[in-house]
């Protein structure tokens, strides 16, 4: 019986420490795989850091989203989902918290157009049609403005991505540490996006959609014909150092080709501002000189 007894007093301490173990395992796997999210997701470190701020808005915007769903004013839903990709998805939003926003620049744009009627300004009334109507489509129009400078930002980065690329594979580095070590020294979208690209990767998405992806997020044609290059160098497993030198020196010379473009439409543009405002104010500034030495002489001879 004592022996039983032992036995079972034996058994339990060994279940205790056998939970005890297994706990502390559970904890620093929970522990490791929060910092590697941490690590390869930098931008759920800034949403954890900025909800506060911005919870109540975000609850605003939720909360009249339906509302503003119904309305569907140079809004829709594939447009807006594919802004908001291309813009990177700024102030954390939606397509959901989008149509939330329209509603919240109307109800601004009410709230401005009252104020500006209460101080009694000019025209004042107006402004109760025109402001609703902009307060409603300003956040479409932001979040389009955004996407532009965006996509145009990475349209300018895209030859010193290629070049950095090109110098650390000849040197020998794997070509996802060089756009990781591009992506660490960087601060842009371009970084941001093939940061995002590499996480699909290590997260076990193939390649080729991960590459595919990165299209689609982008409205670059330079790009998209350098990650399809990437994409049939992958696929026939060809050598592409050579590949990121020759497109980095046809990306340059086709910037040169479009600063040349934008000189040569310009020009037209200068003649006309000159046409229509420098030279009349040239003439106006003669007319002007002409009368006043006219006055000048006959207030002369009546004295």
């Amino acid at each position: 019986m004592t022996f039983f007894l032992y036995l079972l007093i034996i058994m339990i301490w060994g279940c205790l420490v056998f939970a005890a173990t297994s706990f502390y395992s559970y904890k620093k796997a929970s522990e490791e795989v929060k910092g590697n999210l941490d690590n390869f997701i930098p931008p759920w470190k800034v949403m954890r850091r900025k909800s506060s701020r911005r919870a109540l808005l975000h609850k605003w915007m939720d909360s009249l989203a339906p509302t503003g769903k119904k309305i569907q004013i140079l809004s829709d839903q594939a447009e807006l989902e594919d802004s908001l990709i291309k813009a990177g998805h700024p102030f954390q939003l939606s397509v959901h918290r989008m149509h939330g926003a329209k509603m919240l620049g109307l109800f601004a744009g009410i709230i401005f157009a009252v104020l500006l009627n209460v101080v009694g300004l000019p025209f004042a009334q107006l402004s109760f049609v025109m402001l609703p109507i902009l307060g409603f489509l300003s956040p479409v129009l932001l979040v389009r403005y955004l996407a532009k400078r965006r996509q145009e930002q990475v349209r300018l980065e895209l030859p010193d991505f290629l070049d950095m690329m090109s110098i650390t594979l000849q040197a020998g580095m794997a070509m996802d540490d060089a756009m990781a070590y591009y992506a660490e020294a960087t601060r842009g979208p371009l970084g941001e996006e093939l940061n995002r690209m590499l996480q699909e990767i290590k997260f076990g998405v193939q390649r080729e959609t991960a590459y595919r992806g990165l299209i689609k997020r982008t409205d670059s044609p330079e790009l998209e014909a350098l990650i399809m290059s990437l994409i049939q160098a992958h696929n026939l497993g060809t050598p592409i150092a050579q590949t990121f030198t020759q497109q980095a020196v046809e990306m340059r010379r086709m910037r040169s080709e479009k600063a040349k473009e934008a000189a040569g439409k310009a020009a037209p543009k200068i003649s006309l501002v000159s046409g229509l405002v420098i030279a009349p104010s040239i003439m106006l500034l003669m007319l002007g000189a002409i009368i006043y030495n006219v006055v000048v002489k006959n207030l002369a001879n009546l004295f």
